[in-house]
């Protein structure tokens, strides 16, 4: 760090207070709060005064290794986002950049990305791309060191390394769509297209409904979603075809049907755990409209039951479908009750036991032939 004062600063994002001698931050963003040691505090005071260079001079630090020890602490706040450098998207009019238009579940969405950081990012969304027109939202990205700032219609979000683009941009646009409102419920879960009809997948973190997704999408099931898919009034549902983020572990049950996966992209989450985005063939085939769901099937991974495909009574398949589902405004009414209700009554209802992902995707090819 330099000490002659032209050292970026730094817009703070948290509130210092020191309570019976703890110095505590409190992000009210992140609702979440931080200690600090006296010597990060002191750091801190002076970044919020604009005084970075004499924060590399405090006297606390060991001398050796000052511009180490405020660098990391520096770093370190920037990662959990309680600073920022005070940086604004025209700050990357110099850099140049390339644009993407994506249209997903109606919601219009424009990405700036800088030149040198555009690739592979845009690729894993470009079976979302529109043409030209008038976005609802502008995400933009800033490059600034070994950081990528994000912006959100001029407004910053958060920092990320460049292996993170994807991961944070996709949970950013996520949340977006989420907080539009266009939906009754946004339920946790992977939606197919079948005979004109969606299957959709849903299951405890574990059960395998990525690695099941992407069996079922290259067994010719058209893919609408992996996550997220949103009931509308009519009780028809929009998937978010996102590409999945595939993690290291379920690779190798993949390779096979995505010859491809190897020479994938490896991007991080923000836990650091490694994930790739294929983009499954046909994804195009269920993103144009809302769909009538044909079925649902709960996933519950057994490595040693028999594998089966049992019917299921709509209760089980109530609580499947509310585990971990979202209601515009945060509570589920009586509206979004009901058309939940009726779709349920509908539908054929399944529990997939399995744990052999050649059997699980025959069981429900059979079902939905």
């Amino acid at each position: 760090m330099r000490g002659d004062g032209t050292s970026p600063r730094f817009v703070t994002q948290a509130r210092l207070v020191r309570i019976r001698g703890q110095n505590i931050l409190f992000s009210a963003s992140q609702h979440a709060i931080f200690t600090l040691n006296d010597t990060a505090a002191d750091i801190w005071r002076l970044l919020e005064q604009g005084k970075q260079a004499e924060a590399g001079a405090h006297a606390r630090l060991n001398a050796r290794d000052v511009h180490g020890q405020v660098e990391a602490a520096i770093k370190d706040w920037q990662r959990l986002g309680l600073i920022r450098p005070r940086i604004s998207p025209l700050d990357s009019s110099a850099q140049g950049h390339v644009s993407q238009m994506l249209s997903v579940a109606g919601r219009r969405i424009s990405i700036l990305y800088p030149i040198a950081h555009a690739f592979p990012t845009m690729a894993i969304f470009r079976h979302l791309e529109i043409g030209e027109g008038t976005p609802d939202i502008v995400f933009q990205f800033v490059e600034q060191g070994d950081r990528l700032h994000l912006f959100r219609n001029g407004d910053w979000l958060l920092a990320s390394a460049p292996d993170e683009m994807a991961t944070i941009l996709k949970g950013e646009m996520l949340s977006d769509i989420l907080g539009s409102g266009t939906y009754e419920l946004a339920l946790h879960a992977a939606a197919l297209l079948k005979n004109e009809r969606l299957v959709l997948l849903c299951g405890d973190p574990g059960a395998g409904k990525t690695t099941l997704t992407l069996a079922l999408a290259h067994a010719g099931f058209g893919f609408a979603s992996d996550d997220v898919t949103l009931l509308k009034a009519d009780g028809r549902c929009v998937g978010l075809p996102f590409a999945p983020a595939v993690k290291s572990g379920a690779w190798p049950l993949l390779a096979e049907r995505f010859p491809d996966l190897d020479a994938t992209p490896i991007f991080r989450r923000p836990d650091k755990r490694r994930v790739r985005y294929p983009v499954p063939r046909m994804a195009n085939a269920a993103t144009a409209k809302a769909w009538q769901v044909g079925s649902v099937v709960l996933l519950h991974r057994d490595r040693v039951a028999k594998p089966s495909l049992d019917k299921i009574d709509p209760v089980d398949v109530l609580r499947g479908l509310l585990g971990g589902a979202f209601a515009p405004g945060g509570e589920l009414g009586d509206t979004s009750f009901d058309v939940l209700a009726g779709v349920i009554g509908s539908v054929k209802a399944y529990r997939l036991t399995y744990s052999d992902l050649d059997e699980a995707v025959a069981l429900i090819e059979r079902a939905c032939a």
